[in-house]
């Protein structure tokens, strides 16, 4: 497994680093929609839910203002009636603006069970369609210097450890925005999916330009030396028939050589998955005619 090598905590971020070894966080990062990241995101969660043993509990957070990964594992109705309530990501990260750094409010107040359709083991944090305000309230703090905002997610982990979450996925906007830094300053890990086309590529060289040096500095700011490792770049939504095939491929092939030139922070080798996931649209279908 890959190690980090940027030094011991500070002492701020103690108590937050041993909990990390305990709580693993990893998050699906895209900046463009369409490429699979939530339905990437819930299907692996769900599927380490239905292999982890004892107590251990698996959580998704949905830091999506569309809240497509809770409209995929519990539809639309469902999802507007827990924004109506408050039981939702927006709600839990406004209520730790509120509190002192080094208090959290109780997560559990605002995490649902997955339900019959997911593993029993699975659980969700709600998307918000209001969870945009939470962007521009960091904005502004950055723009007036701070970084405070960065650890709103990193200050929930103690109290997931608590209530038994051994597993946290993070499904983020698809942008470079403050929500999707916020999620990888939680993260011990990030996956990238891609689709193999021109764009794809284009996405590619933006993490290696902005995301992951910029990101990194605004993560070392708020205190936090050891940064998140890539765990892989997945090729995602490869057609399964026409003639755009062999072009898809070869697109991947040299998205694959390219990302193997590079290294993250400037020392780490960027994974790439030899499986490459193909093109369905059963998931695009369900989602427009869910109803629940």
């Amino acid at each position: 497994m890959l190690k980090t090598a940027w030094g011991l905590p500070r002492q701020s971020d103690k108590h937050i680093s041993v909990i990390r070894k305990i709580v693993k966080v990893t998050t699906f990062l895209s900046v463009k929609g369409g490429v699979g990241k939530t339905t990437l995101t819930v299907n692996t969660a769900n599927e380490l839910a239905e292999r982890v043993g004892g107590s251990e509990k698996v959580l998704v957070i949905d830091l999506d203002a569309q809240a497509g990964t809770t409209v995929y594992v519990l539809g639309h109705k469902q999802q507007e009636d827990l924004e109506k309530k408050g039981r939702t990501a927006y709600e839990l990260l406004r209520s730790t603006l509120k509190v002192k750094v080094g208090e959290a409010p109780d997560p559990e107040e605002f995490i649902v069970d997955a339900e019959e359709d997911w593993s029993s083991r699975l659980y969700l944090l709600p998307g918000d369609s209001r969870i945009m305000a939470i962007e521009r309230e960091a904005v502004a703090e950055a723009a007036a210097g701070g970084f405070g905002w960065i650890v709103l997610l990193r200050r929930l982990l103690p109290k997931l450890r608590d209530s038994g979450y051994s597993y946290v996925f993070i499904d983020p906007p698809a942008a470079f925005g403050a929500l999707a830094r916020m999620a990888l300053a939680a993260a011990d890990y990030f996956v990238i999916p891609i689709v193999p086309d021109d764009f794809g590529r284009v996405s590619f060289r933006m993490f290696v330009s902005d995301f992951f040096n910029e990101t990194a500095w605004q993560v070392k700011q708020s205190g936090r030396d050891e940064l998140p490792l890539c765990g892989g770049v997945v090729f995602n939504k490869i057609k399964t028939s026409g003639k755009g095939i062999p072009v898809q491929e070869r697109i991947a092939d040299s998205i694959a050589e390219e990302v193997s030139r590079n290294k993250l922070y400037g020392r780490y080798l960027i994974p790439v998955y030899k499986s490459r996931l193909h093109d369905y649209i059963a998931y695009v279908r369900s989602l427009e005619s869910t109803s629940r």
